[in-house]
């Protein structure tokens, strides 16, 4: 397997290493359903924490389409969330598991982009 094929798996890791944790802990601290009149329906908290929860990934699409880096949409949501504070214990153990899962991520996804421009070893060269 070629170094860059290598380091794109390793990058892609590093994003569902991004998301998955902090989805996980969304998950867990916010209700799914919740009941309204009749019958359930999806809880408004669980859908804003949950695209919260997948910036890592609307970045890497948005990063593509050229727009403004990460800081500053945690930053416009930082802002948000202080508005809910209400809430601020279930934000606190969700943005800090998203802040670990982030910069494990982070280290991967640079360990990708070594492996990706690192040069092949072609073996033929070295049984010789």
């Amino acid at each position: 397997m070629k170094n860059k094929t290598k380091g794109r798996i390793v990058m892609a890791c590093a994003i569902v290493v991004d998301v998955m944790p902090m989805l996980i802990a969304t998950a867990t601290q916010f209700p799914v359903w919740v009941m309204r009149g009749s019958g359930p329906t999806v809880s408004g908290l669980f859908v804003m924490f949950a695209l919260i929860s997948a910036v890592p990934l609307i970045k890497k699409i948005k990063e593509m389409l050229k727009s403004p880096s990460i800081w500053v949409v945690l930053t416009i949501l930082a802002a948000f969330m202080i508005c809910l504070r209400r809430i601020i214990d279930e934000m606190i153990i969700v943005l800090v598991i998203g802040a670990a899962a982030n910069f494990l991520g982070a280290v991967l996804y640079k360990a990708g982009e070594k492996i990706s421009v690192a040069p092949d070893i072609d073996k033929k060269e070295n049984n010789v």
